[in-house]
């Protein structure tokens, strides 16, 4: 298997995968530790997914179509998660697989997200009215992402030949 096709594969399924677990561990941090939380309230990633779903069924209702906004959003947070793994793998230095590298990933990730993109754009609430549950799960979830794409980097891919 060529070098590209080795790192098309590490971003699509390493980062499919990472996008899951991040989906996994947002589930399970709220489940233990928001149990007080009112069942309508969502948190910024999914309050910034169904911002940009509300977008593009505004701009293309044809395309996207309002009854299909849960699939939609579903979607965009997978390419997303695909997008930022190749992006990852394309600027990161060759070198083994560390915790340290994938967390301080997982951090930046969160800072540009969370702190910069969603507010810059209105995607959310403002940040003061978001708990520190809701808070911390957008910090554990990207972190955990941020992990799993660390240990699925192109170089780990070489037993496929």
């Amino acid at each position: 298997m060529t070098p590209r096709w080795r790192f098309a594969l590490a971003a699509i399924v390493g980062g499919g995968v990472a996008s899951l677990v991040m989906d996994i561990t947002q589930y399970a941090w709220a489940h233990l530790l928001e149990r007080d939380r009112p069942i309508d309230d969502q948190d910024e990633e999914t309050e910034a997914i169904t911002s940009v779903v509300a977008i593009l069924t505004r701009l293309a209702p044809s395309a996207f179509p309002a009854a299909n906004s849960a699939a939609i959003g579903r979607a965009i947070h997978y390419v997303f998660g695909i997008g930022f793994a190749a992006g990852y793998f394309y600027i990161l230095p060759k070198g083994p697989a560390t915790i340290v590298r994938g967390s301080v990933f997982g951090t930046l990730l969160w800072l540009l997200s969370d702190r910069i993109l969603i507010p810059v754009f209105k995607l959310g609430r403002p940040w003061s009215r978001y708990n520190v549950t809701e808070r911390s799960n957008a910090l554990v979830s990207h972190l955990a992402y941020a992990i799993v794409v660390e240990f699925s980097r192109p170089e780990g891919w070489r037993f496929i030949r």
